[in-house]
């Protein structure tokens, strides 16, 4: 394959400049000349798993193991590339069940890792250290983690964070405004990065209580209480206290690191509630909330599943939803649309919908249009809160 020309995939875009400093890099590091799979992680479009397709074809024992934590990314992957998974060229994650890295690669003769570098360095931490654990497990020691970047967006820290979990670590050659930091010989016998842990006071029934906060990885806020989900649960405990939210059934919808999840599961005692998120490290963040905060009982569930897909029609009394406006650093208000369709769905006749956004955009008629009679429950200068009842 030539880096400058590869071949088409229908539904794939073509590659960027960092993919391209990616894969040559993976060719210099001799990862095209032999009969080894190839290991991508968090592939968002679907090039970089095309790519590394191409670069191992004239080996046919040769696999491509494509893991992402999102399902959505995952199923993308599935329906743009049937014929390699099919034939067994590609590997994908499978089942219900978010699976750690190191256990989905754990049967795979890798020796390169491709990826773009996480947004975070607790994301990169954690990746670092499940693939040091990865060569412990399957005896790789030559495994080599290949992470390009946009040259801006690059600090010595990412050098800092990879070098707890490998023993060299250096930059590649530049590809205009790209370049990767090559991490190779893993350390022996690195430890899991351990979750953020912190904890926030919240009122529940209008007495205050102590929740504790997980994050793993690159989770949405780590394990900080972010601003807008303070302020939805504000305004939610003072309509709770005034009787105006029953809720048999409760949804956090985007759970991230389970704040709203854990409140739901301690201001309802009695209901059924179900953290659910498309990010496997979100699904794991808010099982650990749960269990640090003592509220994973019985008919309290975290599923990792995309817009609510295992909910049936007409399910849920309350809906929570936190959504995200921003991909990468550019504010982009269309991610929340499928998130908004999927509560209304999942929501009864009389259910309602509790939704926080940035404050200089402008929802009221979007949940109008698709839930029911809007309410403002709270703004401030960053976020305002509305509820819909379907």
């Amino acid at each position: 394959m030539s880096i400058a020309d590869p071949s088409p995939v229908p539904g794939i875009p073509a590659l960027d400049q960092t993919e391209r400093v990616i894969l040559r890099a993976a060719e210099e590091e001799g990862g095209t000349g032999c009969p080894c799979d190839l290991l991508v992680v968090g592939d968002t479009t679907g090039a970089l798993t095309a790519a590394a397709l191409e670069l191992v074809a004239e080996h046919p024992e040769a696999r491509v193991l494509s893991w992402s934590t999102s399902r959505a990314e995952t199923a993308a992957l599935a329906a743009q590339l049937p014929e390699a998974l099919a034939d067994g060229r590609l590997v994908l994650p499978t089942g219900t069940e978010p699976a750690p890295l190191e256990e989905f690669a754990a049967g795979a003769e890798a020796h390169l890792v491709l990826a773009r570098l996480p947004k975070s360095l607790a994301a990169l931490e954690d990746l670092a250290r499940r693939l040091a654990a990865l060569a412990a497990r399957s005896g790789r020691s030559d495994l080599t983690l290949i992470a390009g970047g946009r040259v801006k967006h690059m600090t010595r820290s990412q050098n800092d964070v990879l070098a707890t979990a490998f023993a060299e670590v250096h930059g590649s050659r530049g590809l205009g405004k790209s370049r990767a930091l090559l991490a190779s010989e893993p350390r022996p016998d690195v430890e899991p990065a351990a979750p953020a842990a912190d904890e926030v006071h919240v009122a529940v029934h209008g007495e205050e209580r102590s929740l504790a906060l997980r994050g793993v990885g690159g989770v949405f806020g780590g394990a900080r209480a972010d601003a807008g989900s303070l302020l939805l649960l504000g305004a939610l405990d003072e309509a709770l206290v005034a009787g105006e939210i029953p809720a048999e059934r409760a949804v956090d919808l985007g759970c991230g690191n389970g704040l709203l999840t854990a409140y739901l599961a301690a201001a309802f005692p009695e209901a059924h509630v179900r953290g659910s998120d498309d990010d496997a490290e979100a699904v794991v963040s808010t099982r650990a909330t749960l269990a640090a905060s003592g509220l994973d009982r019985d008919g309290v569930e975290v599923s990792w599943e995309e817009s609510l897909a295992q909910h049936a029609d007409g399910s849920a009394d309350l809906v929570l939803l936190n959504p995200p406006f921003h991909d990468g650093t550019a504010v982009d208000a269309t991610l929340v649309q499928g998130l908004l369709d999927a509560a209304a769905r999942v929501l009864r006749p009389g259910g309602q919908l509790w939704f926080v956004h940035n404050s200089h955009l402008r929802y009221r008629p979007e949940l109008e249009s698709r839930v029911g009679a809007v309410r403002q429950r709270a703004r401030d200068r960053r976020f305002t809160v509305l509820s819909a009842t379907r």
